[in-house]
């Protein structure tokens, strides 16, 4: 039993970023329809972006939020400089962020080569409770995405921005004649879901090497959130992480750790297959009212 609850808590902390992936995804598909591939580059470049400022011996809090703001900024370059032209063209939307995907991972091998990249446990403390070694970095981990996933959730159920993102969500034209300024709440979303990617690469290097693929694999993790708990519902998104997660630890601590990643995928093709808008729909947040 100890060695599933170890299990446990450490898929958590990995369920963690998986969400903040999760998030995103689920936040530029909501409004603008677009299934962003280069998102999971995005989570990449800030972990990279990380390793640089660490090793250039800036505190590692300090590196997570200059890495958010960085990916942040590339996500509203990419916006203003690509999607924008794609919103009534997901499919194309689709393709350009393949070739952009494309484009970060040279880029990054070009800059940084192609080898894995690793920092030291940022606290390095250990935590031994009932017999179960919980390591700090990990919980914080899981608290930062806590509070992110509060405050998205908050943002998006009680404030006017998101009443009005909400209802861009529900009806783009109407809530255009309305005078709610749609193409601006595109670009704070692709903005937003970017600074959460680049936060999530940050939280991942302090826990595993990465190199210029991760995003590869990592995105994958984030469609599969996405789609168990339902494609453009944030609260979804959190509960697919915690499907995934569980499903971590069972993996690990009773089957096969390699094949962790292919039991992910098959509990989430049996959810669709039984539950084809995920466990909790499709719709972003609450119904605007």
């Amino acid at each position: 039993m100890d060695i599933f609850v170890q299990q446990l808590v450490n898929s958590l902390s990995v369920a963690s970023v998986t969400i903040l992936i999760g998030i995103g995804i689920t936040l530029i598909f909501g409004l603008a329809g677009i299934v962003n591939f280069a998102h999971g580059e995005f989570l990449m470049v800030g972990g990279m972006a990380t390793w640089f400022m660490v090793g250039a011996g800036m505190n590692f809090f300090v590196a997570l939020v200059l890495a958010g703001l960085l990916v942040g900024a590339l996500g509203f370059a990419a916006e203003r400089c690509l999607f924008r032209f794609t919103l009534n063209r997901p499919m194309n939307g689709f393709i350009m962020s393949i070739g952009l995907s494309v484009i970060l991972q040279h880029a990054v091998i070009r800059v940084f080569n192609e080898f894995q990249k690793s920092i030291t446990d940022p606290v390095g403390l250990v935590w031994t409770i009932g017999g179960v070694d919980i390591i700090a970095m990990r919980a914080i981990v899981v608290a930062v995405t806590a509070v992110i996933v509060a405050i998205t959730y908050f943002g998006i159920s009680r404030s006017r921005y998101g009443m009005a993102l909400r209802a861009s969500v529900s009806d783009r034209d109407t809530a255009e004649l309305m005078g709610i300024p749609v193409r601006r709440y595109v670009t704070g979303v692709f903005i937003y879901g970017s600074l959460l990617a680049g936060i999530g690469g940050a939280l991942m290097i302090s826990l595993f090497p990465i190199t210029p693929f991760t995003g590869s694999v990592i995105i994958i993790r984030g469609f599969a959130v996405s789609l168990i708990g339902g494609l453009g519902n944030v609260g979804g998104a959190v509960v697919g992480g915690l499907v995934l997660g569980l499903v971590d630890g069972l993996s690990a601590g009773y089957g096969y750790p390699e094949w962790t990643d292919a039991y992910s995928l098959v509990v989430m093709i049996l959810i669709l297959v039984l539950r084809p808008q995920g466990l909790l729909g499709g719709t972003l947040g609450p119904k605007a009212s």
